[in-house]
């Protein structure tokens, strides 16, 4: 995810310096290479983005595993509770 970042900094770095480099004004510099360094990304760095996509996607589902394993743990313990208490049904 970091690598993502640093390489999509790196292009909007360049095409700033390309801008001002160009003479065009502070303000218009920033707003450009914004707009181009986004379209350059899109392309260029699609195998980045679509790793980094697949890594959180892993992370969300590991998260969503561990909270239902805790959430069915527990149930297990409140029923098992419920069962001491009531006793068995049947």
């Amino acid at each position: 995810m970091l690598r993502y970042t640093v390489l999509r900094l790196l292009v909007f770095a360049v095409f700033l310096l390309v801008f001002i480099w160009l003479g065009v004004p502070d303000l218009w510099a920033l707003l450009y290479a914004a707009l181009f360094s986004m379209v350059t990304s899109l392309f260029l760095l699609r195998g980045q983005r679509q790793q980094m996509a697949d890594q959180l996607a892993a992370k969300v589902e590991r998260r969503r595993a561990r909270r239902a394993d805790r959430i069915a743990a527990g149930r297990t313990d409140e029923d098992d509770e419920d069962t001491e208490i009531e006793g068995p049904r049947g």
